[in-house]
């Protein structure tokens, strides 16, 4: 299998890898939303900045669930609740620093929204996904 080189014995390495995937997915689809409803249908940017947060995020879930940390034997009520926690700061923190980026330089909403999501992804997401909301039943 082509991919067969994320399952090899350095697991930490190898979950952090599909994370990184799994992220870059996630944003593309939060990219393409945000473009479709900022460009083509004229949202005001930060609505669609919030709204390409979410459908990234339901991605993000998904795939990290179950391919990730491999949490599927969790309940996922109690995951999809955990991720909706760490979702509202993930969400919170690129939609007020895309803003905070865009009015304080004066610059495109799109390079903010790029600056600000690989800052957030590097410094939060994972590390919240992996210590939060899908280790949660493992340490029962």
């Amino acid at each position: 299998m082509a991919l067969s080189f994320l399952y090899s014995s350095d697991r930490i390495q190898s979950r952090y890898l599909r994370a990184q995937l799994v992220a870059a997915l996630a944003t593309g689809i939060d990219f393409t939303v945000t473009l479709t409803l900022k460009e083509l249908f004229g949202f005001y940017y930060v609505v669609a900045v919030a709204t390409g947060a979410c459908f990234g995020a339901v991605t993000a879930f998904l795939l990290n669930r179950n391919w990730v940390f491999a949490a599927a034997h969790g309940k996922a009520a109690a995951q999809a609740i955990r991720f909706l926690a760490a979702l509202a700061g993930s969400a919170f923190l690129n939609t007020t620093g895309t803003y905070w980026v865009t009015e304080t330089f004066h610059c495109h909403y799109l390079l903010s929204k790029i600056a600000v999501a690989v800052l957030i992804g590097s410094t939060y997401s994972y590390f919240v996904l992996k210590s939060f909301v899908f280790n949660h039943d493992a340490k029962k």
